[in-house]
């Protein structure tokens, strides 16, 4: 198969895939396409511009044609690598879960600040879901307890130690510093979350794993922003 059969055969599942996404009884021209589904897809907002351009070579190639078998434009290699992954991308996205299942370190809320600078000392984990027996109460994280530890240290380190989570979690900021999301969130629409955060200017630690994205749901996962510099 020639570059541009590749490249048209990717081409088409894209087109394929915005025809079932946008489900438009009229005919929906790939450029607006493109424009309608960004505004709902992550994957779609990232690679916009380069859609946009392959559609303009897409047209070169099946328009512009002087002879059956001569075609005007034969894509590059690395052209037809990155819509093949695109086509992939919006096809067959990765998912959170399995990217990024893990064993997370769950805390109940009548632990003392004493139990987490322990658990912070003899492990590698920084964000902690805080429960009240089952029930979700929020994300404490190790620099949130460095925090209150310098606002409120007052030379009685034994009382300020035996601090309860419970007092701790009270005095936090009211807004959330995380979200839930379903397992069946693409590993894009996860980094979406937290660019729109950094747009808002609201802080968000991690995004939270469960089967529907439900706080009374088992973690399946945790995401931090640092978690996306390398995805698995």
């Amino acid at each position: 198969m020639s570059q541009s059969e590749r490249f048209l055969v990717a081409f088409n599942k894209i087109e394929k895939y915005f025809d079932q996404e946008i489900q438009d009884s009229r005919y929906i021209p790939f450029h607006r396409a493109v424009q309608r589904l960004r505004k709902s897809n992550a994957v779609v907002d990232r690679y916009h511009n380069d859609l946009l351009e392959y559609s303009e070579l897409r047209n070169a190639i099946v328009h512009e044609r002087t002879e059956m078998n001569y075609v005007i434009a034969e894509p590059h290699e690395k052209v037809v690598q990155s819509i093949e992954g695109i086509a992939n991308e919006l096809t067959a996205p990765k998912l959170v879960i399995p990217a990024f299942s893990k064993t997370l370190k769950t805390v109940q809320l009548d632990l003392t600040v004493k139990d987490i600078l322990a658990i912070i000392r003899e492990t590698e984990f920084t964000q902690f879901p805080v429960y009240r027996s089952k029930q979700f109460i929020g994300l404490l994280t190790d620099k949130q307890i460095l925090h209150w530890l310098a606002q409120n240290i007052n030379g009685d380190c034994e009382g300020l130690l035996a601090t309860s989570l419970h007092d701790v979690m009270k005095s936090l900021e009211e807004r959330a510093n995380y979200r839930f999301i379903s397992k069946s969130t693409t590993v894009y629409e996860a980094e979406d979350c937290f660019m729109k955060s950094i747009r808002k200017h609201e802080r968000l630690d991690a995004l939270l794993i469960t089967d529907e994205g439900k706080s009374n749901q088992r973690l399946l996962g945790l995401i931090s922003p640092n978690d996306l510099i390398n995805i698995p």
